[in-house]
């Protein structure tokens, strides 16, 4: 989907239960984004994680996931602990006020409809889990759904 020095984000369909790759040095966010529920055991500890909803967690320890309703499919955010940070909100999109992108975000339609217009330029449709990079023109979104809103920034 997208990456860059020191960060990735991506879409992954969860078909079976199993164990999640580790990503030593990672911090990771995982947003379910289609299905109802993932149930991760992350170092031991069970996390019921409904539609929509981030959890954060170390990159460096197990990670199981469980599929009590069937597949899932998630967005997920990995960021190098020691040199980039990141964060992941669930907005509700606007038709009035817009949802504009700065360098290092992007946004992630996951319901809903919604167009994009970069500076100048004329509005473009989007899809379910289509997905937008920030910059300096700062494009914006415009529609009503929600999408995720995902930032990644240098640590000093």
């Amino acid at each position: 989907m997208a990456s860059g020095t020191g960060w990735r984000l991506s879409i992954a369909s969860i078909d079976k239960p199993g164990a999640f790759t580790r990503h030593p040095g990672m911090d990771r966010i995982t947003v379910p984004v289609e299905g109802e529920l993932l149930v991760l055991t992350v170092d031991g500890a069970e996390h019921g994680m409904e539609r929509f909803r981030p959890f954060r967690y170390s990159g460096d320890v197990p990670a199981e996931a469980a599929l009590p309703t069937g597949p899932v499919t998630v967005l997920n955010t990995f960021a190098d602990r020691n040199t980039t940070g990141a964060a992941v909100i669930v907005a509700e999109l606007s038709k009035k006020n817009p949802q504009a992108l700065g360098p290092g975000q992007f946004l992630v339609l996951l319901h809903g409809s919604a167009t994009v217009t970069a500076a100048g330029g004329s509005a473009t449709a989007l899809g379910l889990l289509d997905t937008v990079a920030g910059g300096e023109e700062r494009p914006a979104v415009l529609g009503r759904g929600f999408a995720a809103v995902v930032s990644f920034y240098d640590l000093d």
